[in-house]
């Protein structure tokens, strides 16, 4: 039986990535207003869908999951990389072996998928996924090449989604006061991003501390406050997510279209928006963007289409790929 609730979470997931994406384009974290939400947004949304993902994941069909994502991630890369090279006038060699903005999610789950699979062959998968996530901030290398900063700072959420997600869950809504809790755990979030302002580059994940300038001790132990505090997130809104509103379930269903596709109208509308407003009316153009992107890209007809694009590329591959001579 389809788990209503994780649906809502997945819609408000969603929407807020949409969301923190306009406000990065029509205001980034320059702005003291937009960034109050930012870092409650990235805190939040990237992390928890991380969770959910591995909630979901089933470790089994390995080379049909990988061949779905890829089939998925070519096209879409193309797309976007199009578009980029439309507006900005010229071709960046590399997109060739770097994932475009938002698709990182596409090439980390590959990563999952392959990871999980192994992890469990271990004693302590969630404990390796996350000595992996501080070791990984040790690379000499650019960790934005392949997405390999994000795919390790983000594994112990997908490991432990998968692990104990389910466990885990069932014990926090059978708690006394469950909605009370989560909602002081998530005012004491908010309240502790004014007191101590959160660093973009941290909650993207995407850096070596070397490129941060950080001493690998001192990273290891920021980034484990960065991972405790969004642990923290990713439950306290689970535990609320029975008390959201059901329409949000919508959305949630058509998550992976919404993902893809939304990114598109981003970049669209970014371009075109150059009028002098001020951050208030900003913020409230990107909500309303973002609401309407949402309906849009939740239409059946975005659905149908990242179908028939996965299923076009597979059928492409299978008549490139040379066929097994039978002997």
């Amino acid at each position: 039986m389809r788990d209503q609730s994780i649906d809502i979470y997945k819609g408000l997931l969603i929407f807020l990535v949409v969301f923190g994406h306009f406000l990065e384009r029509f205001l980034g974290w320059q702005d003291a207003l937009a960034k109050i939400f930012l870092q409650n947004i990235y805190l939040l949304h990237m992390p928890a869908f991380v969770f959910i993902s591995g909630y979901l994941f089933k470790d089994q069909k390995i080379s049909q999951k990988l061949q779905y994502f890829l089939s998925l991630m070519i096209p879409f890369q193309l797309f976007y990389v199009l578009l980029d090279a439309y507006y900005t006038g010229q071709f960046s060699s590399k997109w060739l072996w770097q994932p475009y903005w938002l698709l990182w999610y596409l090439w980390a789950m590959l990563a999952w998928v392959i990871l999980t699979h192994w992890l469990k062959q271990t004693a302590y998968p969630v404990v390796l996924s996350l000595l992996l996530a501080l070791l990984i901030g040790l690379s000499p290398i650019n960790n934005y090449l392949f997405s390999i900063g994000r795919i390790f700072n983000f594994l112990p959420f997908f490991m432990l989604g998968h692990i104990y997600g389910k466990a885990w869950l069932d014990i926090l809504r059978r708690l006394p006061f469950t909605y009370l809790i989560a909602i002081i755990i998530i005012v004491g979030l908010l309240g502790l991003t004014q007191l101590y302002p959160l660093k973009s580059y941290w909650l993207y994940g995407s850096l070596s501390y070397t490129q941060m300038h950080i001493a690998p001790l001192q990273g290891m132990l920021i980034r484990s406050q960065y991972l405790i505090m969004s642990c923290c997130a990713v439950f306290a809104w689970a535990m609320l997510a029975g008390k959201l509103p059901k329409f949000l379930s919508q959305l949630g269903q058509a998550s992976l279209p919404i993902y893809l596709w939304h990114g598109l109208i981003v970049l669209w509308l970014s371009h075109l928006w150059h009028f002098a407003v001020t951050p208030p009316i900003q913020l409230l153009i990107a909500f309303c963007a973002s609401i309407l992107t949402c309906w849009v890209c939740m239409l059946p007809i975005f659905q149908r289409s990242i179908q028939m694009l996965s299923n076009g590329f597979l059928w492409l591959f299978t008549k490139i790929t040379p066929k097994k001579t039978e002997i």
